[in-house]
């Protein structure tokens, strides 16, 4: 990236404004962007931590509840995990090469420093006495048979994160090198713990002695070990005694002795746990009942450069085209016969174009999010500054009369114009019911398929459906959102491997791929743009908002770090 220096690369930190411009080119600008919206109750400090130094009774220990909006976290193996409660809860079992700061900070976790001979090779200075939550030592080799493994595994989501990786080694226990084929500035940022994933350090011993067990019971090295679980219900992470981070004071890290993660998908009983004190922190807190508060219950709106839409089925999964296709993503090798003698409306792109005007975005943030979120009429959230604009041109508009005028064209005329079913979980609910509502109004009839998180996510793949609510937060590039999410499936690397609704453009797969490669910023956001307007004359998703994620926590209960959306508990503490 050529508006980058190396110097300013290089560590043992990267400014805010660096780190602006990183993720800004990775597509996660809302990293650093909104750092200062994220929560919690601590500044960094001058030495690069991530919180404030919490010295004195905040060592005092202790055990909380905590509450996910979730009913299944079966996989915690980061180079597998691809779900966002997945990783706010391996991002305390890990550590990376590189984490963020609150004050949006790209600083080191395992690396003390780092600097770039030119603009190829990285090397890493690493701590030295780090061990994993089994023993064994943690140094230059074990980083890098954590990243050659990631860079062998043809059905990890994040391989394509390794792609530029052309060499690693390791001169010395503390030292590692990195060589890429070609220079790529952000590749800095998927180095780093949480929604980087490729940096996050596995364990050797742990993974070949079962590769399976592995993704549900991990070792790893940072500040809480996992150490039991029930399925469906919790897991238990205790403090990891030999984790190498301490406060400025020369107190030990982490200060709470257990956490125990809670598996509460039901958003009613979510807020009944948090506000009688059943628990002491959720993940994610309904939005009505974040405006509403209660005594001893704090709430914090966390912005993980999240994105939300109605997906929209664009193909026959049992076509002749797809038929393979849709396999790539999904992993069935037998198509849906669901769609059997059925006719899909939205395969038509003017039906798309419909939907999309359809939605009042303004009403939808008011009566489904009560503030929390901002309207959206694209898919490039405004945290990605460098690319997003608010209303671009050809933007997802409300024009209720303009989606009839739409499904006139398309042949879909009387009161009742088609019908279609919408697949989300009870999160959802208040969102679905408000879309149901406008979509009726233009003579589009939907049923609401609420289904637990583990089912939905079962059913997304099987395309049974032809609306979904869907989106996503904490990408760390357009590259990990346009990619995997729209672009043609392939039966090798990651093209389309999110894909959840068969959309497919030549033109829009080219763009993207040069945007890829483009290290002009200028250059690429001209790319990217031009991508975007075939997304919108398209309209694979319509459009509904930029979510934030509200998250409460009992007021004793202090210091949890949620940059990036994140819940980081190695510096909590409970002030009684």
């Amino acid at each position: 990236m050529r508006d980058v220096d190396r110097e300013a690369l290089e560590g043992s930190k990267i400014d805010r404004r660096t780190a602006t411009k990183l993720f800004g080119a990775a597509g996660l600008a809302g990293a650093t962007g909104l750092a200062g919206c994220l929560g919690g109750d601590g500044d960094s400090t001058s030495d690069g931590t991530d919180s404030d130094d919490g010295g004195g009774d905040a060592s005092g220990g202790g055990k909380i509840e905590a509450g996910w909006a979730f009913d299944s976290v079966e996989v915690l193996d980061p180079h597998y995990v691809d779900l966002w409660q997945q990783i706010t809860v391996f991002s305390n079992i890990f550590s990376g090469l590189t984490k963020l700061n609150r004050d949006g900070e790209i600083v080191g976790d395992l690396a003390t420093d780092w600097t770039l001979p030119d603009d190829t090779t990285y090397e890493f200075t690493l701590r030295e006495g780090v061990t994993f939550h089994n023993g064994d030592t943690l140094d230059a080799s074990a980083v890098k048979w954590s990243m050659e493994r990631l860079m062998g595994l043809d059905d990890s989501p994040h391989v394509g994160k390794v792609a530029p990786v052309e060499s690693i080694e390791t001169p010395e226990p503390t030292l590692l090198r990195i060589t890429l084929a070609e220079p790529n500035a952000p590749f800095i940022t998927f180095l780093t713990r949480g929604p980087g994933r490729a940096g996050t350090i596995v364990n050797k011993t742990a993974v070949e002695d079962d590769p399976e067990a592995y993704k549900r019971h991990p070792v790893g090295s940072g500040p809480f070990e996992l150490t039991s679980r029930k399925s469906g219900e919790s897991l238990t992470l205790e403090a990891f005694d030999d984790y190498y981070e301490t406060d400025a004071d020369g107190n030990s890290l982490p200060y709470l002795d257990e956490i125990t993660v809670n598996l509460i998908p039901e958003p009613s009983t979510m807020w009944s746990a948090i506000s009688t004190g059943g628990i002491q922190y959720t993940d994610e807190i309904p939005p009505q009942n974040a405006k509403q508060g209660a005594g001893g219950v704090e709430v914090t709106g966390a912005n993980a450069g999240e994105w939300s839409c109605l997906s929209m089925l664009c193909n026959d999964p049992a076509s002749e085209e797809w038929t393979d296709r849709q396999s790539y993503a999904s992993g069935n090798d037998e198509p849906t016969d669901y769609w059997e003698g059925k006719e899909i409306p939205t395969t038509d792109v003017r039906v798309r174009r419909a939907v999309a005007k359809a939605i009042d975005r303004e009403e939808l943030v008011s009566k489904a999010y009560f503030g929390y979120a901002e309207p959206a009429r694209s898919m490039i959230n405004p945290a990605i500054a460098w690319a997003h604009d608010e209303q671009p041109e050809n933007a997802q508009m409300y024009d209720p009369d303009g989606a009839k005028q739409l499904l006139d064209e398309a042949g879909y005329t009387g009161d009742s114009r088609f019908s279609g079913r919408i697949l989300g979980t009870p999160t959802d609910k208040r969102v679905m019911t408000v879309l149901q509502q406008q979509l009726g109004q233009v003579g589009i009839e939907v049923e609401l398929d609420i289904q637990q998180e583990s089912s939905f996510w079962d059913n997304i793949y099987r395309y049974n459906h032809m609306f979904q609510i869907y989106g996503g937060g904490g990408d760390i590039d357009p590259w990990m959102s346009w990619w995997k999410q729209l672009r043609t499936p392939m039966a090798e690397g990651s093209s389309g491997a999110w894909q959840k609704n068969l959309y497919s453009n030549e033109e829009f797969d080219e763009l993207l791929r040069q945007s890829f490669i483009t290290p002009d910023k200028q250059a690429r956001r001209e790319l990217v743009k031009q991508a975007e307007q075939v997304f919108l004359e398209d309209a694979p998703f319509a459009m509904t908002t930029f979510p934030l994620t509200p998250k409460g926590r009992a007021s004793t209960l202090k210091n949890v770090g949620n940059q990036v959306g994140l819940s980081n508990f190695h510096r909590a503490h409970v002030d009684e």
